[in-house]
């Protein structure tokens, strides 16, 4: 295997270390397979960050740019939001570390590199993250946490959050988080709480409610109870009613309010159409067939109702049956993971023939092909339902039966690949790497030590969309590596502290510099935790210059923040920098529409030079 087939630069500084590492006998041929090791696990994006920040900050001049402009190059973008979205991250890092932004043109050409490639994700991120004016203006997208906050959902903002519950909170984040309050989705099962709490119960997204929120969420059963005590319903609150019904019906221990919600819907099904009332009976075993096309739209409702709410392992492979019963198509789901692979392994045992024959129909569906790999593996490793050992021969038959003839660079990749997204526990990642191992070996006679199996478990589990189970147990402390450290700490959200890190940077420059930019990002991020006043307003400033909001709410938000922090702190502002007073000024007298109510403070008005007279305003 060539480095040209391995599409890698110069090895850095990591897969040196590794190769030290792992190797029995290391070689310049060892390292090359090592990079694309690392590369295979953490993810191109990921690796070209960690070896170059490492190859800057060892090259450095006093006082010279670290990063130069021209690095962004070396990113991969594509389209990819698990590999794309540490390039915002990444950038901003660098930013930091050069002390002063780039030309504002520059992070605009970045930005459109990243639409241009479909990146909508990392798109929103950069414009959230990167100091230029007006980047945010370019970008359509939003995260679910802020389409759920805005309302109004088209058919793309409903597939988005649907995709967020199906994931759940033990799934891969496939994105990174963002600096503001709903760009992440940490918890993505409170969405629909967080949609009635907001907009009313009048979405089918707030059928999925949890149970267990009734009676914990003050006001919560109020409005859900006032939708449905109203004359008739709209489609959207027919749709919640008829979810939420299943949903209550499925529980014989209801919480009081929420068998008191139960009892107001079941006094008000007669409001719901014959669409919506079969639906009910056909869940319920009241009818057995339906006509798919009646449940299609709602069949990401009813698997996250029936695996995430409900969540009894019986119930739902049952459920699952009886939709392939009546037609379902694997397309119509918008994300396939563990749990759907699970569910049809257990109709392997109970329905082998209906299933067989339902998965032929599936194949214009190339997610089909991962279940078939990874149901098998699951057979092969967990049951051996066969008896037969398993082997790598067997293994690899399987992959080219499945997925063709293939290169053996790419089996592993397939290996690491549905490892993660296919095996709840990583009790398999031990017998994958074996795999690996046996193939390098034969392929490329390469011979790990013992070190090899124990450190690449632990480098997969880096693998940004698991940052939630991230702890110091997976680090590589003693790597000496600032790209790699930096790395994670945008896994662990720059929170907390990596433990005895002082005494694993052995150049003292070094270590000034990590503290320096950790610090630096900190203070962005998690402006609202310090109590300096010079920080918080320059802060705030920045950020409404910059006009990178995703929403006209958020902006004005800001802009009340920067009024009761000036009207909190007036004497340790006052005849203080008259530069940012200034900007204070415009920044305020630029927004006068969305915040009059607050220009009533007579100090504020003082010391920005503004003589408010209901509304017929003198600018001095």
């Amino acid at each position: 295997m060539t480095s040209d087939e391995l599409g890698l630069d110069k090895p850095g500084a990591l897969a040196r270390y590794f190769a030290e590492r792992w190797l029995e006998e290391p070689s310049a041929k060892g390292e090359q397979i090592i990079a694309w090791l690392l590369e295979a696990a953490l993810g191109r994006n990921s690796m070209h960050f960690i070896e170059k920040t490492k190859a800057y900050v060892d090259a450095r001049r006093e006082s010279e740019e670290i990063v130069p402009v021209g690095t962004f190059d070396g990113f991969t973008i594509t389209g990819d939001p698990v590999e794309d979205t540490i390039i915002p991250h990444a950038v901003f890092v660098w930013t930091c570390m050069n002390d002063r932004p780039w030309p504002e043109e520059v992070y605009h050409r970045w930005l459109d590199s990243l639409l241009a490639a479909g990146s909508a994700e990392a798109a929103y991120l950069a414009a959230s993250l990167w100091p230029a004016h007006d980047l945010m203006a370019k970008v359509t997208y939003r995260p679910a946490r802020w389409l759920v906050h805005q309302g109004q959902l088209d058919a793309e903002a409903e597939r988005l959050i649907l995709m967020e519950i199906l994931k759940g909170t033990y799934g891969p984040r496939t994105t990174l988080y963002g600096p503001l309050e709903y760009d992440d989705v940490p918890y993505p099962e409170q969405l629909p709480e967080q949609y009635i709490r907001r907009h009313g119960f009048t979405h089918p997204i707030c059928g999925l409610v949890r149970p267990i929120d009734f009676g914990l969420s003050r006001g919560l059963e109020k409005r859900i109870q006032d939708a449905l005590a109203a004359p008739s319903w709209s489609e959207g609150v027919k749709g919640a009613a008829m979810l939420l019904y299943l949903s209550l019906k499925a529980f014989s221990n209801l919480r009081d309010s929420a068998q008191e919600t139960l009892n107001i819907l079941e006094q008000n099904l007669f409001k719901l159409d014959e669409r919506h009332a079969n639906i009910i009976n056909f869940h319920m075993d009241r009818i057995e067939k339906i006509d798919y096309d009646l449940i299609k739209y709602y069949i990401n409702y009813l698997i996250i109702l029936y695996n995430k709410i409900i969540h009894e392992g019986i119930l739902s492979t049952k459920m699952f049956s009886k939709y392939i019963s009546i037609g379902l198509r694997t397309k119509d789901i918008f994300y396939i993971g563990n749990e759907i692979k699970d569910i049809i392994f257990y109709l392997t045992f109970k329905e082998r023939e209906k299933l067989d024959l339902w998965l032929e129909n599936q194949t214009d569906d190339l997610r089909i092909k991962d279940i078939f790999f990874a149901i098998y593996m699951e057979d092969r490793i967990n049951y051996t339902m066969t008896g037969e050992k398993l082997k790598n021969e067997h293994v690899e038959k399987k992959i080219e039966d499945i997925y063709g003839k293939t290169k053996y660079f790419d089996k592993i990749r397939l290996f690491i690949d549905k490892d993660r997204i296919y095996f709840k526990e990583r009790i398999n990642s031990n017998k994958i790497i074996n795999f690996i191992e046996d193939i390098l070996k034969r392929e490329e006679g390469i011979n790990f030590n013992h070190n090899f199996r124990e450190d690449y478990a632990k480098i997969m589990y880096s693998w940004h969309p698991n940052r939630r189970y991230f702890t110091e147990e997976y680090m590589f402390l003693k790597s000496n590596n600032v790209g790699l450290y930096l790395y994670y700490e945008i896994l662990k959200e720059w929170v907390g502290t990596v433990v005895d890190l002082k005494y694993n940077i052995k150049d003292e420059k070094e270590f000034n510099l990590y503290s320096f930019i950790r610090k630096k990002i900190t203070k962005n991020l998690y402006t609202y935790t310090t109590d300096d006043v010079e920080t918080r307003l320059k802060f705030h400033l920045n950020k409404i210059e910059r006009n990178n909001f995703p929403c006209e709410e958020i902006k004005c938000k800001f802009i009340i923040e920067l009024i009761n922090i000036i009207e909190n702190n007036y004497n340790k502002i006052y005849l203080k920098d008259e530069i940012n007073l200034i900007r204070m000024r415009e920044v305020i007298l630029s927004s006068i529409d969305l915040i009059w109510d607050k220009l009533k403070n007579s100090r504020l008005i003082e010391l920005l030079w503004i003589d408010n007279k209901l509304k017929n305003m003198i600018i001095y």
